[in-house]
Parts: structure tokens; C-alpha cells; sequence
């Protein structure tokens, strides 16, 4: 009998190599932490604690806020790129040959939603035809399953396995609150991807296409988000099942709780065990020079507060020279916000970049609803950056025939955490209200100063993105775009009060929307 991570495998040590599975909320110590040393002063004194909490390793941070471990000899790759970030995950499709393993909130019927099912597909059929079985599973929102039903339909048709997360089922409502927001994308256990991306056009589109980011990963870090998917896989086989009829819901969502810290429901089956051995979980390539990743995971189910945002607190609040901190939706919690604003009061460069007046997804009370925090920092001296529209170009190109061979990002969807000079975070969430308490959401920390600087680049190329001519063949004028980003001002105050009106107490009542 082994035991790892909870789960007890009675399996012969040589048919088994045993994962170093990442459990949420279990915590892997580094040997460099000291809880005498960072323990005991917390319990022992008030405001000493703070301070202790400051020259606290930050790896040891990112273990204890975060609920998560760190994994040595990874390879990490940006993709923010969309046609970098199509060819990925395409490659992943075609190179897959045990499994492969999807999540995602979004997947559209349209030309790229299309033409990633239809890859899939054949991919699937390839294996068949060449004599394999190819494990394809597909996890969405169980909004999105029933919204985009026909192209899920199509991928089972194919040979693929589609299940809704925390869906209605026997004419019950979900389970809990939850809603699947993370993306995830697995292939044979060696390669994962992970960020804000769906699976549409405007992910990938290269005229109309949100700027989005996303790591591509091999190595340890992948076993820990594999497991995630395959705990996510068998929670919603339990909850769409007629077991949950047989027990009390509070009992039943402490028994889905007890099996995802250890692995094994409360009667000691474990469905994770056919998983675990060589198909699913294959060795990695040793890479003494490779980066140390952690993984970071929440789901409303485990927690009523998001790891991830307590982490963006606990960093914020410990930076020393600056922040970068990118979303779509800055609808923030009050402690994060303030955390911002404590470090720009200490001398902190801290910028925030979002969507502006007419490029904010999904409309108006979606923009509006960030005001108010927004509005706040601009008063406490953060530089908060707006993406301005570029529709009118996008139309002149359109009606020319112009068609550039990138337009640059038409609006903003990515989520990311730069601090100083050597730590990052590239996530789903968007660090707002609504993830930090309902969402499942999916990231990853990486410490790397070239993984940093190449992030810092990226804010200052937007930035700097001003007076770009678009090329055009056929003898028109080549179109010029604005700016791509403007820094809102405190002169900017009266007429975003002004739009605010008194909407305030509405977007407040419904934080959870937003």
C-alpha cells in the first residue's frame, strides 16, 4: 500500500509512479520554511505580525496564502500572440496520443470554434483509424453546454466526452453556486496550457481579437493540472448522478469537499486511482535549468474565498518597486483595492490596465460597475490605463480591403499579476468580486526574471503603441491608429461621476455579476 497525496494506491510499486499531485487545499512546505520562525509571532503578537509577514520568504507566501506548491524544471512560454496561441493549441491536438483533456467557459460556433472541433475531431478519429483510443474529455460551464449545444453534440458524435460542470440534472438546480470559468488544455500529460482564452474568434482572430494571455507549460506543473481537470471530471459525474438524491445536500457537498482534499470520498472509494500510473501521468523530461511554476486553483466548493485573490493581496502589499495588474473587469474587493493604494502611497509604480469607455466587454454595466474602484485609485496615484477603440479602424480596413497582417487587440481579456522583478502570475480569474467568490478559476505563478521582463515588455509596448501606420497593397491611404492605451486622469473624475450617476448602490447589489 502507498500513500500519496491522501489516496491510497494498493497497486505493486512497479506498475505505479506516484505524481506529486497538488491537493487544495494541502500544502507542500518548502525545506526553507521555518514555521516556528513565521508561525508563532502571528499567534504570539498584533501588529508584529504584519511585519513578519513582510520578510516572509515569498516562496513560502505563495504556499501558505495561496494553498499551492512549487514545482522545479518547467518549461514556460507566453502566448499572447493569437496566432501563437491557435498554432499551440492545434499542435497539442495533432501531437496528442493518449489523451487529451479540455475546459474552458466559452466555446463558440463559430470559424475558430468550428475549425478547433472539427481538429479535435479528426484527431480523435486518426487515433481510431491507426488502432489507438484516444481519451478526449471536454469540460465546460454548464451556461455554455446548453448555449452552444450543437457543437458539443459534434464532438461526441466524434468519439470526444463532453460533461457541463455543476449542471441541473433530475430537475434539480446546481449543486451550489458555482460557475466554470478556468481554462485548461491537457495533452498526454506532458503539455498543458492555461490562461483566459475560449474558444472563439475574437481569442484568435488577427483583425478582431481581444488581447489575451496564456502559459504554455512542460513539466511537473502539468501533474497538478491534470489533476485538477480529473477531480473536476468525476465531481460532475457525481453531481449529475441519482446518488446525490441518497444523502442531505449539506452532507453531500461535504462528502464532494472531503474527496477533493484527499482524494477519496467518504466511504473510501477513490476514483482517481485507474488514473494513476504511467498512460495518464508519464515521467518528465529532467530540466536542471528550468522554472519553478505553482499552480494556483479556486472553486467556491472548497472555499468561499479565492486563494489566488488572497495571494494578489499578500503580494500587492508586500511589492517594493512596481505592479503591473491587468483584467478586463476591475470590480475589485475592498482589501485588494486598498492594498494598491497602500503601496502607491509607499512609492510603489503600480498601473492598472483595463477597458475603457468603448471597448468594455459585454456593455455599459460592466464598465460601470469598476468605476468606483477605479475612480479610487486614480485619486491614490495608481496609473490606471484604458484601451481605447479601434472599431473605425477595423471598418476603414474593411471597406479598403486592407487587411494588415495583426491589427492590434481591439480590446483587452487578460489577467495578470507583474511584481518587481522575478515573480508573475497569468491566470483566468479576473481578480474581481465575482472569481474571488463564485468561480472556478485556473493560473499559474511563475518565478523568473525572464518570464517577468517579458511581461514588462509587453505593458510597455502597449503603452508606447501610438501613430501605427497599417499597410495597406491596393494604392489607398494607409490607415493611422490612436493610441492603444489612455491614462485616465484625475481631470477624468467628474465625467465618470457623471456617467456613475446613482447607480452605484445597483452595481454593488449585484457584485456577483460583474
Amino acid at each position: 500500500m502507498y500513500f500519496a497525496s491522501g489516496i491510497i494506491f494498493p497497486l505493486p510499486r512497479s506498475s505505479l509512479r506516484v505524481p506529486a499531485f497538488a491537493t487544495v487545499p494541502r500544502v507542500v512546505w518548502k525545506r526553507s520554511f521555518r514555521p516556528a520562525a513565521v508561525l508563532l509571532p502571528l499567534l504570539l503578537t498584533g501588529g508584529a505580525a504584519a511585519a513578519e509577514r513582510v520578510s516572509e520568504p515569498v516562496e513560502d507566501l505563495v504556499v501558505r496564502v495561496g494553498r499551492a506548491r512549487w514545482t522545479e524544471g518547467n518549461s514556460v512560454e507566453l502566448l499572447d500572440d493569437p496566432r501563437r496561441a491557435w498554432r499551440a493549441r492545434i499542435e497539442m491536438v495533432e501531437g496528442a496520443r493518449h489523451h487529451l483533456f479540455i475546459s474552458t467557459f466559452n466555446w463558440k460556433k463559430d470559424e475558430r470554434g468550428t475549425a478547433f472541433r472539427e481538429s479535435l475531431r479528426a484527431a480523435v478519429e486518426a487515433q481510431r483509424a491507426a488502432g489507438n483510443r484516444l481519451d478526449a474529455r471536454v469540460l465546460v460551464d454548464a451556461s455554455t453546454l446548453g448555449m452552444f449545444s450543437p457543437t458539443f453534440d459534434a464532438l461526441e458524435e466524434g468519439g470526444a466526452r463532453v460533461r457541463g460542470f455543476n449542471r441541473s440534472s433530475w430537475g434539480l438546480s446546481p449543486i451550489y453556486d458555482g460557475r466554470m470559468h478556468d481554462k485548461l488544455m491537457i495533452m498526454d500529460g506532458r503539455e498543458a496550457i492555461v490562461g483566459g482564452r475560449n474558444l472563439s474568434d475574437i481569442y484568435f482572430d488577427e483583425r478582431l481579437w481581444w488581447l489575451d494571455l496564456g502559459v504554455r507549460l512542460r513539466g511537473p506543473a502539468v501533474d497538478d493540472l491534470q489533476m485538477i481537470f480529473l477531480k473536476s471530471w468525476e465531481l460532475t459525474s457525481f453531481i449529475s448522478s441519482p446518488r446525490r438524491f441518497l444523502v442531505p445536500q449539506e452532507r453531500l457537498l461535504e462528502g464532494l469537499r472531503h474527496f477533493w482534499r484527499s482524494g477519496r470520498y467518504p466511504n473510501g472509494r477513490s476514483p482517481l486511482q485507474r488514473y494513476l500510473g504511467p498512460e495518464y501521468f508519464p515521467p518528465h523530461e529532467e530540466r536542471g535549468s528550468g522554472v519553478a511554476v505553482a499552480v494556483l486553483y479556486d472553486n467556491s466548493l472548497l472555499s468561499r474565498r479565492a486563494a489566488s485573490t488572497d495571494l494578489v493581496v499578500a503580494l500587492v502589499e508586500r511589492a517594493e518597486r512596481r505592479i503591473d495588474l491587468m483584467t478586463p473587469f476591475p470590480f475589485f474587493t475592498a482589501d485588494l483595492t486598498e492594498a494598491l493604494l497602500a503601496a502607491a502611497a509607499r512609492g510603489v509604480e503600480v498601473r492598472l490596465l483595463t477597458n475603457g469607455r468603448d471597448t468594455a466587454l459585454r456593455g455599459g454595466p460592466f464598465l460601470y460597475a469598476g468605476y468606483p474602484t477605479i475612480m479610487r485609485l486614480i485619486e491614490g496615484g495608481v496609473e490606471v490605463w484604458v484601451w481605447r477603440a479601434n472599431k473605425d479602424t477595423i471598418r476603414a480596413i474593411e471597406a479598403t480591403g486592407c487587411v494588415p497582417e495583426l491589427m492590434p487587440p481591439v480590446a483587452l481579456h487578460g489577467k495578470m499579476l507583474r511584481v518587481d522583478d522575478d515573480l508573475s502570475i497569468v491566470h483566468s480569474s479576473n481578480f474581481n468580486i465575482r472569481s474571488t467568490y463564485y468561480n472556478t478559476e485556473a493560473g499559474v505563478v511563475v518565478r523568473d526574471a525572464e518570464f517577468n521582463r517579458r511581461l514588462g515588455e509587453l505593458v510597455e509596448g502597449l503603452i508606447a503603441l501610438h501613430g501605427l501606420e497599417l499597410p495597406c497593397t491596393n494604392g489607398v491611404d494607409d490607415p493611422v491608429l490612436p493610441p492603444l492605451l489612455e491614462r485616465l486622469q484625475v481631470g477624468d473624475l467628474p465625467r465618470m461621476r457623471e456617467e456613475l450617476g446613482d447607480r452605484q448602490r445597483f452595481y454593488d447589489a449585484y457584485s456577483a455579476a460583474w
